[in-house]
C-alpha cells in the first residue's frame, strides 16, 4: 500500500476532496485502517486490535450503528423505515473526552447526549461518512468550560459483512497535547 492509496481513502469534510488529516496520529490511524481492510471495502471490528492503537487509545471511540432502536424491546424493534436516520450507541469512548468534559459518554445513545447541538453535529458527521462510505476527517474548535480546544477528528467505517457499515471508529488528534 502506498501513500496514494491512503490519501484516496479519506475525505476532507471541509473541502469534500480526498486527503489525509494533518495530525500524525490520525495519519497513522488511517494507514492502519487501510492495512486492516486489505482488499475489502472496510475492516471488521475484529480486525482492529486495541494493542495496535496504544499510541492513541485514549482518543479512540467505537460507535455502533443500529437500524432499529434496541431499547424499545424485542417485540417492537422493527427495522426503521428506509431513509430513517439510524440510531448510534457509543460502545466505548476513550478517556481523553471524559478528562476534557468531565462526562463519561461510553454507553450513551446519540439521541440522549448531554447537548443537543453536539448530538446534531455528531449524527450529521456520521451520516455524511456512511453516505460517502469512506473515512471522513475535519478540524474542530470547541469551547468547554471556558477553554478552547482545537483538534482534528476522523471517523472510519467498519463492517462485519463487507457491505453494511455497522460501526464507526473515531480518532481525535488534539492540536495541543
Amino acid at each position: 500500500m502506498d501513500e496514494g492509496d491512503i490519501v484516496s481513502a479519506a475525505v476532507n469534510a471541509a473541502t469534500g476532496q480526498p486527503g489525509i488529516p494533518d495530525h500524525p496520529d490520525l495519519q497513522r490511524l488511517l494507514a492502519y485502517w487501510c492495512r486492516q481492510r486489505g482488499d475489502r471495502a472496510f475492516p471488521r471490528r475484529q480486525d482492529i486490535d486495541p494493542v495496535d492503537l496504544c499510541f492513541m487509545l485514549n482518543r479512540i471511540a467505537l460507535t455502533e450503528i443500529h437500524d432499529h432502536d434496541p431499547r424499545v424491546g424485542a417485540d417492537t424493534s422493527e427495522p426503521r423505515p428506509v431513509g430513517a436516520t439510524p440510531i448510534y450507541r457509543f460502545r466505548v469512548v476513550g478517556t481523553w473526552w471524559r478528562e476534557l468534559t468531565g462526562q463519561e459518554l461510553t454507553g450513551f445513545w446519540s439521541d440522549r447526549m448531554p447537548s443537543q447541538s453536539v448530538s446534531d453535529i455528531t449524527v450529521s458527521f456520521y451520516r455524511t461518512m456512511t453516505t460517502l462510505r469512506r473515512p471522513l476527517f475535519d478540524r474542530r474548535n470547541a469551547w468547554i468550560d471556558e477553554r478552547r480546544f482545537d483538534y482534528q477528528i476522523m471517523i472510519m467505517p467498519l463492517s462485519e459483512d463487507g457491505q453494511r457499515i455497522s460501526m464507526i471508529m473515531t480518532g481525535i488528534g488534539p492540536r495541543d497535547a
